[in-house]
């Protein structure tokens, strides 16, 4: 027994190696076919904007705080009718942008494939230290795995963990930032505190929601102080320097905001009392629910809750410990988690009419702390310590991968036919060769450019590689405010020129002179 029970301990060692491998397999078997993909598909808008910030540090030298994107007038505040007399917009620290910005300078392309690379090369390494967490408080390989697999095909991550959304970034160092302090806990050393600070703090300022994690870890801290288990002293220091650091940055971008404007939100959007509050839940489990995990992972949860709940009462029965004495820690993690939960409600609360339609809120807040969750759940089962069982347990394991893995596959092609899809697509369409069509006809690349109704904002300016003015609506208002925008060209897709020139936009093209086209967009000078 003692024999077998050492060969699987050899054995445990090498989960590392296996679970990293079983990482980049998995995850270029699930992101193969999309590496290249412009942002087309659900929330194209935001994706196709953090795409233009790395090719606006391409156009500002590298500035890391003046960030800018290709467009003038601004959604904030003034919802696209004001321009400016410059692209920066203020972001969260857009430092995944920036080196996004250096690899396209290096590789001389821009292609998205590029974005793409980086953002997942960013998602396997926080996937590695989430199984680095795992192994921490369970001990258990097997287990871990499945944490990581849970994660990699839950649809909602699949879909962003090679995209251009920042919370996959801000994720991974959440994720690296509680893996450095659960094992402060356990050594003690103020070093593994101040890393983990590091981390969290650029969690913080890549993405400002994960706030809430770093909130719950001073908080937690603050009660072991409490308690004494802890001193205050040695934290004055790095925490200190994370406020300074965050607030600093914040207080920029809000001046780059009152300055020039802003491409991105940066206010909370309450429900407007508890009823709306409840329909906005509702519509959002509606329109999302098998997006954040499908039927299988479910599933999966709730075996595994049953069976550590069933497990836990043998054990009180039994008079058996059901948590071994090493995974100690582990019980407190349990008050970590609470304050988590509790601080995402109220984060949910703040930012309740952005979730029905945003499903990467999802990852900004309860994706982490679920998969916290279900290590807690697993860490009450028992300890997986010879072959036998590994092998049951392992084929268990293989079975819901392949599931979760055919979900995933299935949730990736519906993801791709959502509603504004044919639009992103047409514009992409319409737009791919543009820079080279107007280099050909003479049209400086310091020629400032008016879009009418092309999906996503963002999309035309960088195929055409220049700057301008975009107005994706069909509203009077703001088509009359873009009218006396300084442009030098209006350029329009000739399918839909075709469809509006004689009907209720008829005025505007009456403004115009027609200059030239190459059978997919339209360039007008103004008469």
């Amino acid at each position: 027994m003692y024999l077998r029970i050492m060969k699987y301990e050899i054995f445990n060692k090498y989960w590392g190696i296996i679970t990293a491998v079983f990482i980049i397999g998995l995850g270029i078997f699930i992101q193969y076919p999309y590496m290249n993909e412009f942002p087309s598909y659900i929330h194209a808008w935001s994706q196709s904007d953090r795409y233009s910030i790395a090719i606006g540090f391409l156009n500002n030298d590298f500035d890391l705080f003046h960030p800018e994107t290709l467009i003038y007038n601004k959604q904030f505040p003034h919802w696209w009718t004001y321009a400016y007399d410059n692209t920066i917009t203020s972001v969260d620290f857009p430092l995944v942008e920036y080196i996004v910005a250096i690899v396209m300078k290096i590789t001389g392309s821009t292609s998205p494939w590029i974005f793409r690379s980086c953002t997942l090369l960013l998602s396997f390494l926080g996937l590695f230290f989430l199984y680095k967490l795992s192994f921490l408080i369970t001990k258990d390989g097997l287990k871990s795995l499945l944490v990581i697999a849970v994660a990699m095909t839950s649809p909602v991550y699949a879909y962003y963990s090679n995209g251009f959304i920042p919370g996959i970034p801000a994720l991974t160092f959440a994720i690296i930032a509680l893996y450095f302090y659960v094992r402060y806990l356990d050594d003690k050393s103020i070093r593994l505190f101040i890393v983990s600070s590091i981390f969290i703090t650029l969690s913080v300022l890549i993405r400002m929601s994960f706030a809430v994690i770093w909130i719950a870890i001073l908080c937690y801290e603050l009660l072991r102080i409490i308690r004494k288990e802890t001193t205050f002293a040695d934290k004055i220091l790095p925490v200190g320097i994370s406020f300074v650091v965050f607030f600093s940055y914040y207080q920029w971008n809000k001046h780059l905001a009152a300055v020039s404007g802003t491409m991105f939100l940066g206010e909370l959007m309450p429900a407007e009392n508890w009823s709306d509050f409840y329909q906005e839940m509702t519509k959002t489990l509606n329109n999302w629910k098998f997006h954040y995990f499908g039927k299988i992972h479910y599933n999966i949860f709730l075996l595994i809750t049953v069976f550590a709940f069933l497990y836990f009462i043998f054990c009180k029965i039994e008079n058996i410990r059901s948590i071994k004495s090493e995974s100690d820690k582990s019980l407190s993690l349990w008050v970590l988690f609470a304050i988590t939960i509790l601080g995402e409600m109220l984060f949910t609360l703040a930012m309740a009419r952005q979730f029905r339609n945003h499903d990467y809120y999802f990852i900004d807040t309860y994706f982490l702390p679920l998969l916290l969750l279900l290590i807690l759940i697993l860490n009450i089962l028992p300890r997986i310590e010879n072959y036998k069982r590994l092998i049951f347990f392992g084929i268990i394991t293989i079975l819901f991968i392949t599931l979760m893995t055919d979900n995933v596959g299935e949730m990736q092609k519906k993801r791709r036919r959502n509603y504004w899809a044919p639009t992103a697509v047409r514009t992409i369409n319409n737009y791919q060769g543009s820079e080279q069509y107007l280099d050909s006809i003479g049209i400086s690349e310091d020629a400032k450019i008016l879009t009418l109704w092309a999906y996503p904002q963002s999309t035309p300016f960088i195929f055409m590689n220049r700057k301008g003015y975009a107005e994706m609506y069909y509203d009077k208002e703001k088509l009359d405010s873009a009218m006396t925008f300084d442009y030098d060209y209006v350029v329009i897709e000739n399918e839909l020129y075709d469809k509006e020139k004689n009907g209720e936009w008829r005025y505007i093209f009456e403004e115009l002179e027609y200059h030239s086209d190459n059978g997919k967009i339209m360039i007008f000078e103004r008469k």
